[in-house]
């Protein structure tokens, strides 16, 4: 059986989320290239907590961009990574998601 992750943006700073580099700061001390490398990922959950005010792409691209463009698609992507957002709807996740699949198009990726 692979590992579940349990991801809180709580022990990510917050309330506001900015910056690519940031994102990616999150992304290596969380070692998410290394177990997605390892393939030994059965689930990713994402807890965003319900003070949180803003999530913007940058960030978002900088810790989820590589795991979605691995991914392929955003259907492959959110099997693997499960956002629970406390009923408040976050554009960012399904923009983001759009924006880092077309680059990967555009670059001749998938």
């Amino acid at each position: 059986m692979g590992k579940i992750v349990n991801i809180d943006f709580k022990k990510l700073g917050g309330p506001t989320y900015i910056g690519r580099d940031k994102g990616e700061a999150a992304r290596e001390k969380l070692r998410l290239d290394e177990l997605e490398g390892a393939g030994v990922l059965d689930r990713v959950f994402v807890d965003i907590p319900p003070e949180t005010y803003n999530i913007n792409s940058s960030f978002f691209l900088g810790l989820f961009g590589k795991s979605i463009r691995n991914a392929g698609s955003k259907d492959k992507f959110l099997s693997l990574f499960e956002f629970r957002t406390h009923g408040k709807t976050y554009q960012v996740i399904n923009r983001s998601i759009e924006r880092a699949l077309v680059a990967n198009k555009e670059l001749g990726l998938r």
